[in-house]
């Protein structure tokens, strides 16, 4: 589907506001200024990686899944996984992917095919084959060792349960390196710990994220 990105997630994507209303999602200033960091690495060539230290309610998780949903919602092929520190989180952000196919404009909404969706994934059917949304919540090591996702979205990094630098490490693993592929790093802080500490290499230009 040759749409714009930005096109698409401000024209088509429906979000819940605070007042359980259904409106549009139009970017506000900290969210145009991560999508301006997308756009600068890709521009680049370079795999999407970016870290965000945030406060709360300020729409990166939103805009994250905006992006996510639309890249694997529009092309054949494509896995993207979403990994949360706690299965109600995990439910809403994966809710929220399930209410932007439920409200797109119709003309839009016929050619992307669900083929399946359920507490786990949503699924789209394409002719050369489905893409995928899934959904985990951290505590495991073990998950997304047997997938390859182009686009990553790990969210509330610093509250995750268990050895997260190694569960980290294996999603990771499972994104290749390559100038298509997506991981986006979210959380706000919980003192000093590996998310902080990986806050502060991207910031002293020491590891691959922005």
């Amino acid at each position: 589907m040759a749409i714009n990105t930005l096109k698409f997630i401000e024209g088509c994507l429906k979000i819940k506001n605070k007042n359980a209303e259904l409106v549009d999602l139009k970017l506000n200033p900290p969210q145009m200024k991560f999508y301006q960091a997308i756009q600068e690495q890709a521009k680049k060539g370079k795999p999407i990686r970016i870290i965000i230290l945030k406060a709360r309610q300020m729409g990166f998780s939103t805009l994250t899944e905006g992006i996510i949903f639309k890249k694997t919602c529009t092309a054949p092929l494509v896995s993207s996984g979403i990994v949360a520190h706690e299965i109600s989180a995990t439910d809403n952000l994966f809710n929220m992917s399930k209410r932007y196919h439920e409200y797109l404009p119709e003309e839009i909404r016929t050619h992307i095919p669900l083929k399946k969706s359920n507490a786990k994934e949503v699924i789209f059917d394409f002719a050369d084959g489905d893409s995928v949304i899934k959904c985990m919540t951290a505590g495991n090591m073990s998950i997304g060792r047997s997938d390859t996702f182009q686009n990553l979205h790990v969210s509330e990094y610093a509250f995750w349960k268990g050895d997260k630098e190694q569960t980290l490490s294996g999603l990771m693993q499972a994104v290749p390196n390559l100038k298509n592929t997506m991981v986006i790093i979210e959380s706000t802080a919980n003192g000093y710990e590996e998310f902080k500490a990986r806050w502060d290499k991207a910031v002293a230009g020491e590891n691959e994220f922005v």
